[in-house]
């Protein structure tokens, strides 16, 4: 019994850690209604084109929160430049919906774009 848990513990606990670092692909997506951040900065895009800055407002409200939950997911598992990275690219999303600048948000929105496809590759 004794080898057995000499064993098992080691293996079991490396194959934990493999586990852990290798999910953030999965823990990136949403897992209820609240932390949709891919279709809220679509539908915040779609609404800076449209020059809906109420819409754009509640967007950006609503992808900082769902960030915040999926940071809880994914911190261990991602590089943490990525995540200080999006939560940069989300401020500057805020700064630009406060002055109405269509052309700086829709650039931040396609680079947030490129972080989310490189989020945990």
């Amino acid at each position: 019994m004794k080898k057995i848990l000499l064993y098992f513990i080691p293996i079991f606990t490396l194959v934990s850690f493999i586990v852990v670092m290798n999910s953030g692909y999965f823990l990136k997506g949403p897992f209820g209604d609240d932390d949709r951040l891919f279709e809220s900065i679509t539908q915040l895009e779609q609404n800076v084109l449209e020059k809906n800055w109420d819409k754009a407002e509640e967007n950006i409200t609503y992808s900082e929160n769902a960030w915040k939950k999926i940071v809880r997911r994914i911190q261990y598992s991602v590089e943490k430049e990525y995540i200080i990275e999006i939560n940069g690219i989300l401020s500057r999303i805020r700064g630009g919906i406060k002055i109405n600048d269509d052309k700086a948000i829709i650039e931040e929105v396609y680079y947030f774009y490129e972080m989310w496809d490189k989020l945990a590759k």
